[in-house]
């Protein structure tokens, strides 16, 4: 075997066949590395070992269309099938040839990976993981591609009867799936021949091992092919006698069928025997506070599934299947639109997406749309949205949690019956999670609830009577908590601005206009104000995003006189730079002599205490009516609506709900500066390639002086 291993690898360095190879290979590798990697900045290899397995399926063919073919057009095949050496050495020989020149390759490959780690930190497992599944991927298409060798003399017949096999399997399982659905029969048949699904499962940062069995039980099945094909004419079988027909015909498809029914077999382990998260944080496994919820468990709680099992989400998919897999008393089902269309109708009236979940538990459900499982940040630069964080887990603890504490939730009570703005659906579904519920309330001269844990009054745009007012004041002597944001200055809100005044501070008559451009969205309009938290406040905003403040009026308070039963903390304010003016001055909104200038108080925060029963309100105040409004809300990526979400968990904390915070998908970049980018791309795209093809050529004109 290793003679025969040896003279593969002489054949094709002392011809231009493995030299040409590994410098389009280099050449390619090179130009996704230096994109995905040392520009963009992804400390992920896998992230060019994508793209770069297309590549590799067409240029593998160009080895492995001679390997045998050329054997039997040359008849030397004879001289290998009568030689004193067992046939499957001479397979084995070929395929390890092969499978060094793959090794090569990926050793390029790691090359990149040490760049990486001179400039940033990698994912070491996920890292070896990509690397490894690349290389088993490239020996998977070695083995079939030898295989359609050995079937014809003809290299060319070999090369296109292999790009039809590896262009089908990446073709047809998708276009069975999309045209009769991902459940049906003849889905699943051409799922089997999917040979790039267990490459993708291995980068996916979940470590499956039956990808790897699968991916092993190709290279096996193939190689036992291209024995049976090779070997028919073989002396040594010839010599066998009665007993050819078993090693020739029954043998070889007894082992296929064994390697089949294995696969098969396995697909019945339960995935936490075969599956291990590998991530550098642990994204796909559930943490210890999930564990503790479930331990507490008395009652079955069933994870439905808007979806058939094999077109589920991956990452949906290993997430209820970690809940399922840890508790004997949670159960996943699967539910398919196609085969129940009418089952989500009976938690919600609203229509779900595609991979949603409904968490049952007795006669308590929770519904989770599958967008609500996921952060997303949009991109200014493509106005595309991009998946940022993964709160699968988040949502499905907190639903399970929440079922276990009944119906001790906060009550939020949204003001309405003055053209109130409507809460966002994104600030209700981000605090129904940790066990918010939300009311409308129409006071008409009524008592605020009892039960009214936090009451939200956002940008009426009609005044409220003074017998609102009063219930409100009640409401605060009480302790009440509120967040409350200012009306627009077209506004006729008299009564709802001395009421903000009753708790300490005046709101401007006009609206406020920054001056620095630094703090401006566009320099077009002034009162587009960008603003983070000022440092002292009890409220932050979630990472990467800023604060937009449109149509802002002013909190103004005296600092030196707060009242001794109150205290004001600003929560923004503007710069020195700002000015007060009406937007509907005659002279335009230019700051003129004479305007009142900043800074100004733009939220804030009041503590305001009652002397006879010692009860203290909490009140936020953003001076921008339309603070949350969503098109405002959406520019900075839902900033807004996380600074309020923040403010409620602050102001009453449900203890009750766990809560998992999102897990964050972003990574720390390779950072490079554009000098060493050139460098790489000359290295990699040109230097190399053509050092590679330099010395093929050389070994040639050596070889044909000789």
């Amino acid at each position: 075997m290793t003679a025969i291993l040896l003279k593969e690898l002489r054949s094709y360095f002392k011809s231009l066949f493995g030299w040409i190879f590994l410098a389009v290979f280099t050449f390619f590798e090179g130009a996704f590395f230096v994109g995905y990697n040392i520009q963009y900045g992804s400390p992920y290899i896998s992230d060019s070992l994508n793209s770069l397995i297309i590549v590799l399926i067409f240029i593998l063919p160009l080895l492995t269309m001679r390997i045998l073919a050329e054997e039997k057009r040359q008849k030397t095949d004879q001289f290998l099938i009568t030689a004193p050496i067992p046939l499957a050495s001479v397979i084995i020989g070929k395929f390890l040839a092969l499978c060094l020149i793959m090794l090569i390759g990926t050793a390029i490959c790691t090359v990149g990976v040490g760049i990486m780690a001179i400039y940033g930190s990698i994912p070491v497992l996920e890292t070896i993981a990509s690397l490894g599944g690349f290389f088993l991927f490239g020996c998977q298409c070695i083995a079939i591609g030898m295989f359609l060798s050995s079937i014809t003399e003809h290299q060319f017949l070999a090369a296109i009867f292999t790009y039809t096999v590896y262009i089908f399997t990446m073709i047809v399982p998708g276009f069975c799936s999309a045209i009769f659905g991902a459940d049906k029969v003849i889905t699943k048949i051409f799922a089997i021949t999917d040979i790039f699904a267990p490459f993708d499962g291995l980068v996916s940062g979940v470590l499956d091992l039956k990808d790897i069995l699968y991916m092993i039980s190709v290279i096996a099945i193939f190689l036992i092919l291209s024995y049976k094909v090779f070997a028919k004419n073989s002396v040594q079988l010839s010599a066998m006698g009665k007993n050819r027909f078993f090693f020739s015909n029954l043998l070889p498809f007894v082992i296929i069928a064994a390697i089949i029914g294995v696969n098969i077999g396995c697909t019945y382990i339960p995935t936490k025997y075969t599956e291990f998260d590998i991530t550098k944080n642990g994204m796909y496994k559930i943490t210890d506070e999930s564990k503790a919820v479930l331990d507490s468990l008395n009652e079955d709680v069933t994870i439905y599934v808007i979806s058939s099992e094999e077109d589920v989400d991956n990452t949906i998919k290993h997430y209820v299947n970690s809940y399922d897999s840890y508790s004997k008393h949670v159960k996943v089902v699967y539910k398919p639109v196609s085969e129940y269309p009418e089952f989500a109708a009976n938690f919600t009236d609203s229509a779900l997406n595609y991979n949603s979940v409904i968490v049952t538990m007795g006669d308590q459900s929770r519904v989770i749309d599958y967008y609500d499982m996921f952060e997303y940040t949009i991109d200014y630069y493509s106005y595309s949205q991009n998946i940022t964080g993964i709160d699968v887990e988040g949502q499905i603890t907190a639903a399970i949690s929440s079922m276990i504490n009944g119906d001790n939730q906060i009550k939020v009570y949204c003001l309405l019956g003055h053209d109130e703005l409507p809460m966002p659906e994104y600030i209700t579904e981000a605090l129904r999670k940790v066990g918010y519920s939300f009311t409308e309330l129409y006071l008409y001269g009524k008592a605020v609830p009892d039960d009214c844990d936090i009451l939200v009054i956002n940008c009426p745009a009609s005044d409220l009577d003074s017998l609102d007012i009063d219930a409100i004041k009640a409401y605060v002597n009480k302790g009440g908590k509120i967040i409350m944001t200012a009306t627009t200055e077209d506004s006729d809100c008299s009564n709802y601005d001395e009421f903000i005044g009753w708790l300490g501070v005046k709101v401007t008559d006009g609206t406020i206009f920054e001056g620095d451009y630094r703090y401006l969205l566009t320099p077009d309009d002034p009162s587009w104000i960008l603003a983070v938290p000022e440092a002292m406040s009890p409220y932050t905003i979630s990472n990467r995003k800023m604060n937009l403040l449109c149509l802002s009026r002013g909190l103004e308070y005296d600092y030196d006189n707060i009242p001794a039963d109150t205290s004001i903390e600003d929560i923004f304010t503007s710069s020195s730079s700002a000015y007060e003016k009406s937007i509907f001055s005659e002279n335009g909104i230019s700051k003129e002599d004479g305007d009142k200038e900043g800074p100004f108080s733009l939220g804030v925060h009041i503590s305001k205490t009652n002397n006879a029963t010692g009860e203290t309100a909490d009140i936020v105040i953003i001076g921008s009516g339309v603070f949350i409004y969503d098109q405002v809300d959406s520019i900075v990526s839902h900033g807004n609506s996380d600074l309020v979400i923040d403010a409620a968990k602050k102001l009453v904390d449900n203890s009750l709900v766990t809560t998992i915070p999102v897990k964050d998908l972003t990574y720390d970049q390779i950072v490079v500066s554009r000098s060493m980018v050139l460098f790489y791309v000359a290295i990699y795209c040109v230097v190399a390639p053509l050092a590679l093809i330099i010395t093929g050529f050389v070994i040639l004109i050596l070889r044909r002086r000789k």
